[in-house]
């Protein structure tokens, strides 16, 4: 991953489009990123937060209140 392109997305909000496990695609102003889901198997269309996870050094598509937004 691009070191600025986690930074961007981080806190942004998003939805899934679809998920060829373990990992899902998020469609994030327009770009498709791909991250891991939290919880795992989200359904496409699922409203997320991007969310940088320091010690998977991955982004993580949050669900739920938090990913509520979006």
């Amino acid at each position: 991953m691009i070191r600025g392109m986690g930074e961007w997305a981080h806190g942004s909000t998003g939805r899934t489009v679809t998920w060829p496990a373990p990992d899902t695609y998020v469609l994030v102003d327009g770009v498709l990123l791909r991250m891991l889901p939290e919880p795992p198997g989200l359904p496409p269309g699922t409203a997320v937060t991007v969310r940088l996870d320091p010690g998977r050094q991955r982004l993580v598509a949050h669900a739920g209140p938090e990913g509520a937004a979006g």
